[in-house]
């Protein structure tokens, strides 16, 4: 009994410390490992969401795709039954096809002008997407332009792609990229890579420096080139369902809270690539830099930009969109 009485004050103790029990369970999902920038993110978001609303939301994280694949839990959060969740833009994009301008083939040239963007069109997207998908941003990620690997030999120029065997995730930009640059890719769900790279059924994948190392690519790829057609983005999504039950205070404190998370997880991105480029020449792969002919490479894919408009929005939301990003 006395026990049990201890036990309970200790309770008591660590609950007053700690500040009223939370009101509401954010599930926050991803398909990263925890040694990935998303997941340094997502656990930023869940001590400022946790902080900014005096503990009345508790942030769970769940990596690794626990909970489903990344269209899956977008699906599940237009319908409620899964709070919250971090995904690459080209997997929402079939969901929220205005999302589709930040996947533009070689619409930006460095990581500055992609941060801009995202912050910019933040509040214009959501007035979209939250009619489109049920859902809503608190924080756009990204972890670097999207690099080609492959196991064959180096790509210096855009005639080297050919013969090759590229990965690319599902999606109509990705795979319409690469065919204009007179390869048929290879679309393929993102648990398959790895197994398709070791038993050689595909020759290689392109995704940024620091997915090569999470996901250990260097074991099953030798050569990297530094393709700028597409970098990694990816919102913190919250289900709208979810987001219109909460108090307006509580809406702002997690606004806030994704708005920081994505700053600090751009800056680990940042400093994360660079220590990747290091190490994966030491684990044996050969880093060529940009294309020789990378000129060639950008024409090529932004002269299909018209095919994606009908899917992205249309037309007049692309030209908005680009004066918004621009700063025009």
């Amino acid at each position: 009994m006395v026990r049990t009485l201890l036990l309970g004050v200790a309770a008591a103790v660590l609950i007053g410390s700690a500040g009223q029990a939370a009101e509401w369970t954010i599930r926050l999902s991803h398909g990263d490992n925890e040694n990935n920038p998303t997941h340094m993110g997502a656990l930023k978001f869940e001590e400022l969401a946790e902080k900014y609303t005096d503990g009345r939301v508790d942030v769970r994280i769940f990596p690794n795709n626990q909970l489903g694949n990344e269209q899956e839990v977008a699906q599940a959060l237009r319908m409620g039954t899964i709070e919250a969740e971090i995904l690459y833009t080209g997997n929402l994009q079939p969901l929220a096809p205005s999302v589709g301008v930040m996947m533009l083939p070689y619409a930006f040239t460095s990581n500055e002008q992609v941060w801009k963007a995202m912050d910019a069109l933040k509040d214009p997207l959501n007035e979209r997407i939250t009619k489109e998908a049920g859902v809503r941003i608190l924080g756009y990620f990204e972890k670097g332009f999207r690099v080609l690997t492959n196991s064959k030999k180096p790509v210096e120029y855009i005639e080297d792609l050919q013969g090759l065997k590229i990965r690319v995730s599902k999606n109509n930009i990705a795979i319409n990229t690469f065919k204009s640059w007179g390869i048929d890719p290879i679309p393929m769900a993102w648990p398959e890579v790895f197994p398709a790279l070791q038993q050689k059924v595909i020759d290689g994948q392109e995704n940024p420096y620091t997915t090569a190392i999470s996901s250990k690519f260097y074991e099953v790829q030798k050569y990297i080139t530094e393709i700028h057609y597409l970098i990694w983005s990816g919102p913190l999504i919250i289900s709208e369902l979810f987001y219109q039950k909460l108090p307006e205070d509580v809406q702002a404190a997690l606004n806030k809270a994704g708005e920081e998370a994505a700053d600090y997880e751009r800056e680990v991105s940042g400093k994360e690539t660079e220590e990747a480029k290091k190490e994966l020449v030491k684990l044996g792969m050969v880093l060529s830099g940009p294309p020789k002919d990378e000129e060639k490479w950008q024409k090529a894919a932004q002269s299909i930009w018209p095919q994606f408009y009908d899917t992205i929005g249309g037309e007049e939301w692309v030209e908005t969109a680009r004066k918004i990003m621009s700063g025009q």
